[in-house]
Formats: C-alpha cells, sequence, structure tokens
C-alpha cells in the first residue's frame, strides 16, 4: 500500500509537472487579440485593460519594458505568457498539496484506509467523506494543516452513524 502511495504521488507530479512545462513555449504561439485589451481604442494597454481581461498586476509590471504603464503588442504578448506561466504554477501548486495530503492520510495510522477525499483551490483544503470516529476528524485536519503550502482547511468529514 505504501508503493502504491508513492507511485500514485510520483506519477501526479510528474504529469503536473509535464503540463508546467508544455504551458510555457505554448504560450507565446498564439498572440492575444489586442483590440480586444484596447478598450478605448488608444493604442496601448493600461492595467486597467490589462486586468479587465484576467491579467495579473506582477505580469503587467514585469512585461512594461519601457516602464509607461502600457502595454504595447509586444509587451503584451510577454505578459500574457507571464499570467499563463503564473496560473499554470498556482494549478501545480494546489495540485501538489492535494497529492501530499492524501498521501500522508493514506500514512497516518489514524485516518488511513478511510475514504477521505481531498480537493483543493488557492492553498485551501477541503476535505469531505465519512469517519467511523469523531477523534479521525480532528486528526485528519491536523494532517492536512501539517501540509507545506496549505493556506487554510475546510473540514466537512461526517461521522457515520450506525
Amino acid at each position: 500500500m505504501k508503493m502504491l502511495a508513492q507511485s500514485m504521488l510520483i506519477l501526479i507530479l510528474v504529469a503536473t509537472l509535464g503540463a508546467f512545462t508544455a504551458t510555457a513555449p505554448m504560450a507565446g504561439l498564439v498572440a492575444p487579440p489586442f483590440n480586444a485589451y484596447d478598450s478605448n481604442a488608444d493604442g496601448a494597454i493600461s492595467m486597467e485593460e490589462f486586468q479587465a481581461q484576467g491579467g495579473l498586476v506582477k505580469s503587467f509590471h514585469d512585461s512594461d519594458m519601457n516602464r509607461d504603464l502600457s502595454l504595447s503588442k509586444d509587451e503584451l504578448a510577454a505578459a500574457s505568457a507571464s499570467t499563463d506561466r503564473i496560473m499554470s504554477t498556482r494549478f501545480i501548486d494546489d495540485a501538489w498539496i492535494t497529492a501530499k495530503v492524501k498521501t500522508m492520510l493514506l500514512k497516518d495510522d489514524i485516518v488511513k484506509g478511510l475514504s477521505v477525499n481531498v480537493e483543493t483551490s488557492k492553498g485551501m483544503v477541503q476535505l469531505s467523506g465519512w469517519v467511523n470516529h469523531a477523534f479521525q476528524i480532528d486528526q485528519a485536519e491536523r494532517v492536512a494543516r501539517s501540509i507545506n503550502g496549505v493556506k487554510s482547511v475546510r473540514n466537512d468529514l461526517q461521522l457515520n452513524k450506525r
């Protein structure tokens, strides 16, 4: 069982890293439509226009090479690729956290073998499912909180009614 959990973790990590490495080169292949961002048609993309299309502040500032607080077509392509990389990194972080929490729950003597569902979004872990004893609810939450990168835990585990 231990070997299965380790193999599962490795498989998940390899798959998510593969998706991440494919995203960066592919992001440069399709330039975003400049006119869709340039809502006031002034020939430049402001911070507000970039954010309105889902762009990140960090990507805007990192790509504004001439520091004029607006993006040209080339700067927009770089800023969009940067946003894509940052967003995919967040997904990988969440996938890693989920895999690590599940692995640690399988290793824990108090909760192993139970059907605990784990979902992660932006570092927030949600636990759900059914357990046999109330102390297992608390232990599962302690295990989840112990994982590096976990910002908060929503514990929706329920006690089986016998």
